[in-house]
């Protein structure tokens, strides 16, 4: 695992990228967390992750920060608000070796040199990630929540938890 971790680089996402950033989310969205919405929900989702749509929220300043591997990308997470995790995913066959930790720490890392006085980070998870988040030290009730069809359970993390 040091090996692979040391292979891969964290770096905000460069204009041009948002193809690349849009086909890992929908692909591991499809996979594990679509199954779980509605088709309200997965076509809201989408609405939400597209090539347009990444892009205007990165012009507008809100962080979104990729791993690379091999020039490849196969980690994402978008900051809005320097408070509120709004994407956050992982490439199967690179989760649970570390990578979704590292970039929530370079989040956290970027989201305090934008904002020092930031006390927490949010997030809603969706219901299959919830133990993963609980495990980086957010607290929530695990009270379902549905929107637009998509189902969340609203998460907090303290900063003076260390991850």
């Amino acid at each position: 695992m040091d090996n692979l971790n040391s292979n891969i680089s964290l770096r905000l996402m460069k204009q041009g990228e948002e193809n690349d950033v849009v086909n890992l989310i929908l692909n591991v969205f499809s996979e594990f967390v679509a199954p779980h919405f509605s088709n309200d929900g997965v076509l809201e989702f989408k609405k939400f992750v597209n090539n347009s749509s990444i892009s205007e929220r990165f012009q507008s300043g809100n962080p979104i920060i990729v791993a690379v591997f091999k020039n490849k990308i196969i980690g994402v997470i978008e900051m809005r608000d320097n408070s509120h995790i709004a994407l956050f995913f992982v490439e199967r066959s690179f989760q649970k070796k570390g990578i979704a930790k590292r970039l929530l720490c370079e989040a956290v890392k970027v989201v305090r040199q934008r904002n020092p006085t930031v006390q927490k980070i949010t997030v809603n998870s969706s219901p299959n990630a919830y133990t993963a988040y609980q495990k980086f030290g957010f607290e929530g009730e695990k009270a379902l929540k549905t929107v637009n069809g998509i189902r969340f359970i609203p998460m907090e993390l303290k900063l003076n938890h260390s991850l």
